[in-house]
């Protein structure tokens, strides 16, 4: 096992005794042929995230606004690449992913800080 490996081994352990039960809602639209609509079809992942508040100003070249939160959570303990647009149940709200950014020292995603909003 790399070094980085076991980075992200001991943030998924960390965040895991640290954090606080999230659901991640993975949104895809596609078009039914059917209908001639848009639908949104949705994947929910359990995980758990370390919730701060966010400081307003820049961050990762994304816009900060006050009550925004930064969610930290381990990339081994989420088995896609979030994406922003898609959804956080955090405190049973809803919270949109405005940004993600991968906290990634070399190769090896160790963790995500998703930066959301109500």
């Amino acid at each position: 096992m790399g070094f980085y490996n076991r980075m992200a081994q001991s943030a998924l352990r960390l965040i895991a005794e640290k954090g606080a039960s999230l659901t991640y809602r993975r949104l895809v639209k596609g078009f039914d042929p059917l209908t001639g609509a848009t639908v949104t079809a949705s994947t929910d992942y359990a995980i758990t995230g370390v919730v701060q508040e966010a400081t307003p100003g820049p961050l990762d070249n994304a816009m900060v606004r006050r009550g925004d939160r930064i969610v930290l959570v381990a990339a081994e303990a989420l088995p896609v690449v979030p994406e922003a647009g898609s959804v956080l149940l955090l405190e049973d709200t809803e919270w949109s992913i405005v940004h993600v950014g991968a906290i990634k020292p070399g190769d090896t995603a160790i963790a995500w800080r998703l930066q959301v909003r109500r």
